[in-house]
């Protein structure tokens, strides 16, 4: 090697902590996946989502936690509730898959389960003889675990994205916003 000739840096196989990033990373496009499945049923004309929504929530309501009332509410105005849980499901499934508004889905999901769940408490937890906690639980728990891993820095279009609002004029204001106050995770 000559005096002017640099040594090669070591072969590494990655950073510290890489294949969590990327095992973070595959539990988010899972669980766009299931979103995205979600969608495919509300979707399906075969399964009469629209029709029958106003008919199924006021099902829950004898079941709700806390009350009939928010069951009933939802139901009465099933025709906005059906779109807007079609819209938001939709949403979720493209955020979580393409890694876009990342930190935002993992707070709407969570939430959106919430509902679900406590609206559905009853018919899903049975005292005694309950077999399953039903799908709610485990779509909050990963949607907090996401949300706190936090998901949406590898591929994902997040780190674009805030990188590209952030060195605009007043877009660092849009990526905070964006990234829910979180820095910006692009160097």
């Amino acid at each position: 090697m000559g005096p002017s000739e640099e040594p090669s840096p070591p072969n590494r196989k990655g950073e510290p902590g890489e294949h969590r990033a990327v095992a973070v990373e595959l539990l988010r496009i899972g669980l766009g996946l299931v979103w995205a499945v979600n969608l495919v049923f509300i979707l399906d004309p075969a399964n009469r989502f629209f029709p029958t929504f106003a008919a199924s929530a006021a099902s829950y309501a004898p079941t709700t936690l806390g009350g009939p009332g928010l069951a009933l509410f939802v139901a009465a105005h099933g025709s906005v509730f059906s779109v807007l849980t079609a819209v938001v499901t939709a949403y979720l499934a493209f955020a979580f898959l393409t890694g876009t508004t990342t930190r935002w889905a993992c707070v709407v999901g969570f939430l959106l389960s919430g509902l679900f769940l406590v609206t559905q408490w009853g018919s899903t937890f049975s005292f005694p003889g309950g077999t399953d906690v039903g799908p709610h639980p485990l779509y909050m728990l990963l949607a907090g675990g996401l949300f706190l891993a936090p998901a949406g820095r590898s591929l994902a279009i997040d780190p674009y994205l805030l990188h590209r609002l952030g060195t605009r004029p007043g877009g660092s204001f849009l990526a905070r916003v964006l990234n829910l106050g979180r820095p910006d995770p692009t160097p």
